[in-house]
């Protein structure tokens, strides 16, 4: 089996293994994984916004579409990169309220620097 199929296997296994995944449940109520797909291309991202409630676990998947490109919001010490064409899966509980910055950290081409999103985590009712 060629390196690429396993991968792509890999993947697949690994988002069919965390979408079955269990939360566990506080205050007598579960906990739903919100997920949200975010796309970086032509220095962009797309989406732009995530909504989000406080203690909320957030499941990203960020793809990079055209050149590396990075997920960054400093407040929750998140910097996830991805290559050309690359998806990764990544997991946070959104426990802060506010309106958070997001953007590219790369610096190779200033372009990047542009990129702008936002995380919006209300509180819960």
């Amino acid at each position: 089996m060629s390196t690429r199929r396993t991968a792509a296997l890999t993947f697949v296994a690994a988002v069919l293994l965390c979408s079955t995944l269990a939360v566990a449940p506080r205050a007598g109520r579960p906990v739903r994984a919100h997920e949200c797909t975010i796309t970086a291309n032509d220095f962009a991202f797309s989406p732009a916004r995530i909504d989000a409630k406080q203690g909320e676990i957030l499941r990203v998947a960020f793809h990079a579409v055209d050149i590396p490109h990075t997920f960054t919001i400093d407040e929750y010490r998140i910097n996830k990169r991805a290559a050309i064409g690359q998806t990764i899966v990544f997991e946070f509980v959104a426990d802060k309220t506010g309106t958070f910055p997001i953007y590219c950290s790369l610096t190779a081409d200033e372009r990047c620097r542009r990129m702008k999103g936002e995380l919006v985590v209300v509180k819960q009712p």
